[in-house]
């Protein structure tokens, strides 16, 4: 309890608690969240789960702790002599009149280091399953929507774009932009593939960012990215750095590019391959038409030849039956085969048809987004009176102004 300063020979005497209090309420109000480097020493993992040690340099130590629910997301084992960069903030100890700082977050320093934790989570994590690759599931083969997880202004997602355009240019491209280093961006990763889930209209998504060290794509490497790209819903790429970097992401998703502009090749069909494919097909069934047909042919010139034509009227009459009989069943088989490579060639033209959202919306249909962001829209549950949305047709677009909003079995405004 508080008490007011006393007066002594003119000067005013106060409590140890008044003057924790003080120091406590200028510390804390003039240090904010900060990072701090340094190495660990007299580390104890309490029965509790809260860690307490010291971050020392060459010249002083600062008192740490780290909550339970905090270090549980660590990728590493802290231990004694390991160099760390953590952050949090500073506060006041009243009990024992000290102060320290509260870890909310921590890394090792160093590539050593950072290699060890590594390892560490990745055995843990194949330990678990995640990596198993029975879970993997497949790549659609026409994908309609591909969602771009990355930074919105590295080269990453320019190189991304342009290959998709050039290969598949009726897909729709929607990039997610995200924090693709630092300390923010595992938690901007998860919200990115958590956000692809939420919405539900990709049918592929690419997670990645261009080359860099260790410490520039350590965030595809945080347990909390590894754990969302194995949960999500929507099939992912991981397409991280240069063809020699090795991730967790790479681990857990269900496809692995070398690069990013890889990871484009992998989501999406090549449309001049798909043409090479179907005329490779039509060759191939009018090469065994013709094929038949020579068979037969020659057939039909043994025939002429043999002694059988040689014999009595009765005798060559039944032969030219037999050829008869053999031509119908020749042209049978030819028309079958006919058949077949024209399915085939139907087949290829529609699934590229269908891939087309401008077929879609020549039939009549819009697609709607919300401004300013161009946020499609697939709920009345996503819009609001007011809102200003975009109205797009087969020949143009038009912005709008929602006035009433009435749902089936939803709400009305």
């Amino acid at each position: 309890m508080a008490h007011e300063p006393r007066e002594e020979e003119g000067r005013q005497v106060r409590t140890v608690s008044e003057v924790t209090g003080m120091v406590k309420s200028v510390l804390e109000s003039s240090l904010p969240s900060l990072w701090v480097e340094g190495e660990i020493s007299n580390f104890t993992h309490h029965s509790s789960g809260h860690m307490y040690f010291s971050l020392k340099d060459s010249s002083s130590a600062l008192p740490s702790l780290m909550f339970k629910f905090a270090n549980q997301k660590l990728a590493f084992k802290p231990g004694n002599g390991m160099r760390v960069v953590a952050q949090g903030r500073i506060k006041v100890y009243e009990p024992q009149g000290r102060y320290q700082l509260y870890v909310e977050r921590m890394r090792p320093s160093g590539i050593g280091a950072l290699a060890q934790a590594f390892e560490e989570l990745k055995k843990r994590l194949a330990e678990e399953g995640l990596f198993d690759p029975e879970r993997r599931r497949p790549l659609p083969e026409f994908p309609g929507t591909v969602a771009v997880v990355t930074s919105p202004t590295g080269a990453a997602v320019r190189d991304v774009i342009r290959v998709i355009r050039s290969r598949a240019p009726m897909t729709d491209i929607v990039v997610v932009p995200t924090v693709v280093q630092g300390a923010d961006a595992a938690p901007s990763i998860v919200d990115a593939v958590r956000a692809i889930d939420a919405w539900g209209g990709a049918d592929v998504a690419i997670v990645g960012r261009g080359g860099g060290s260790l410490e520039d794509l350590w965030a595809f490497n945080e347990e909390i990215v590894a754990r969302a790209i194995h949960g999500a819903r929507t099939p992912i790429i991981s397409a991280v750095g240069h063809e020699v970097d090795v991730t967790i992401a790479d681990f857990v998703a269900d496809a692995r590019a070398a690069t990013p502009s890889n990871g484009a090749e992998l989501a999406v069909r090549d449309g001049a391959d798909v043409s090479r494919r179907v005329e490779s097909l039509e060759r191939r069934v009018l090469g065994a038409m013709r094929s038949r047909l020579s068979g037969l042919e020659e057939q039909v010139r043994r025939l002429h030849a043999a002694y059988a034509f040689k014999l009595p009227r009765e005798i060559i009459e039944r032969s030219a039956q037999r050829v008869d009989e053999l031509s119908r069943r020749a042209g049978a088989s030819v028309a079958q085969l006919v058949a077949a490579g024209r399915a085939d060639v139907a087949r290829y033209e529609t699934a590229l048809r269908l891939s087309d959202p401008r077929g879609i919306m020549a039939r009549g249909y819009a697609a709607v987004s919300v401004l300013p962001k161009a946020t499609p829209l697939r709920s009345i549950d996503d819009v609001e009176p007011g809102a200003a949305v975009r109205v797009s047709v087969a020949d143009g677009r038009f912005d709008c102004e929602v006035k009433k909003i009435a749902g089936t079995h939803g709400r009305k405004s």
